[in-house]
């Protein structure tokens, strides 16, 4: 008579087996890239961003957000004189929009020229401006919004307390 089960045989097999599902499993999360960067608003104004087409973040001025960069795609940036309603109708000042990489261990915004990429990298050199943004600084895939004056939006009203 032959008895199926289970035996310790079986029991070595199906370790074996799911040491090796979760060994691979390991190495596929090892691979992949997670950078946690930052979106930085110095201006005065409001900044919307949004990353791969999702829903817009609002960054209020000289507030920042951190984002987690996972995959290549894209992040779109909008600049406004107030927080942008829903029905959308204030018109930006400024706008941009910038591929990233994120393989590995290294998560950077693609910006610049393909010359001399081998060597120097992407943007070194200054014909490729990104202003009023800077990209990659000061680290790879952090994005400021700087300071920079326009004559898009109102001037505030000065308040005068007579007298």
């Amino acid at each position: 008579m032959v008895k199926r089960g289970w035996t310790a045989q079986t029991s070595r097999g199906a370790a074996a087996l799911a040491l090796a599902v979760l060994g691979t499993a390991c190495t596929a999360s090892l691979a992949s890239a997670e950078c946690l960067r930052q979106i930085v608003n110095r201006s005065a104004y409001v900044l919307t961003a949004r990353r791969d087409g999702g829903p817009p973040v609002t960054i209020l001025p000289g507030h920042a957000v951190q984002i987690r960069l996972t995959h290549p795609g894209q992040l779109d940036f909008a600049a406004y004189c107030a927080v942008p309603g829903p029905d959308g109708a204030l018109r930006p000042i400024t706008q941009a929009s910038f591929d990233y990489e994120a393989v590995i261990d290294r998560c950077f915004i693609r910006f610049g020229g393909q010359a001399f990429i081998p060597q120097l990298g992407r943007g070194f050199i200054g014909l490729q401006g990104t202003a009023p943004f800077t990209v990659n600084n000061p680290r790879q895939g952090d994005v400021v919004l700087g300071p920079f004056a326009t004559e898009a939006c109102p001037a505030p009203a000065i308040l005068s307390r007579g007298g």
